[in-house]
């Protein structure tokens, strides 16, 4: 694997921590590091999605921390938990280390088992285009609360944005003035303006209703209304969005 040199540094390492430049770590890999590393958060994700590059540090227990791409550093530190992420080929060794070296603990006195189990669906709402006087030009949206995804797309790669609102129509609203008062706001609206100009296809999708949770086999009632089961669902949608061959415009 490319990056298991970087994994193979960071076994080698005694302390808790350890921070590293790109450089550092360039010329540690095999090949460098991809422009993604230089540009995008995303890709020093945790996300804990199997394939992805993250695995040689994940699957050995450590976790990114206080990164920072304009000086061009990031810290790794040891996880409390390790992630059960690795390869196939690692993976039966690295676990059976795990239990090893750890005393086993007993189940929780109350709630221990939390078997849960999500469904929902997207659906396109339509595209997001640049009107005759350069500004932004949404779909019509409900006021209702939600979860959206705005996708990227440009010359074969794809780009997400996932969020969830109290209002699908006012959150698109912010994004349309990105008012320099609202950080995130502004972020959305420059990166979908500069995204349009050069040439990409826009694309809104979104959740408002048909969503299925169950917990321990136990149909759960949803109500996209409540906060937090739309920041359940939203955060379900960026590890499952957090594949190979897309990249999260999440921070």
């Amino acid at each position: 694997m490319k990056y298991e040199p970087l994994g193979e540094f960071l076994d080698a390492q005694a302390g808790p921590d350890v921070v590293l430049s790109f450089d550092q770590i360039a010329r540690v890999v095999n090949g460098g590091l991809p422009k993604s590393a230089y540009v995008h958060d995303a890709w020093w994700s945790n996300s804990p999605v199997a394939g992805r590059h993250n695995e040689v540090w994940l699957g050995r227990g450590w976790a990114t921390s206080d990164l920072n791409r304009k000086a061009g550093t990031v810290k790794f530190v040891r996880s409390s938990l390790p992630r059960q992420i690795v390869s196939r080929e690692r993976g039966q060794r690295r676990r059976s280390k795990i239990i090893q070296s750890s005393a086993p603990l007993a189940p929780a006195p109350v709630a221990a088992s939390n078997h849960v189990f999500l469904s929902f669906d997207w659906m396109t709402l339509g595209e997001v285009a640049l009107d005759g006087n350069g500004g932004l030009q949404f779909p019509t949206a409900t006021t209702d609360a939600g979860l959206y995804r705005i996708r990227i797309n440009l010359a074969g790669r794809s780009r997400f944005y996932v969020g969830e609102s109290q209002s699908l129509r006012g959150r698109f609203s912010n994004y349309r003035s990105g008012s320099k008062g609202q950080q995130t706001s502004r972020r959305i609206h420059l990166l979908l303006k500069d995204a349009l100009a050069g040439g990409a296809r826009v694309e809104v999708d979104i959740v408002t209703n048909d969503v299925a949770v169950q917990i321990n086999g136990v149909p759960i009632s949803t109500d996209l209304n409540d906060r937090a089961t739309r920041r359940m669902i939203e955060h379900a949608a960026i590890v499952a969005t957090g594949g190979i061959d897309v990249e999260l415009a999440n921070r």
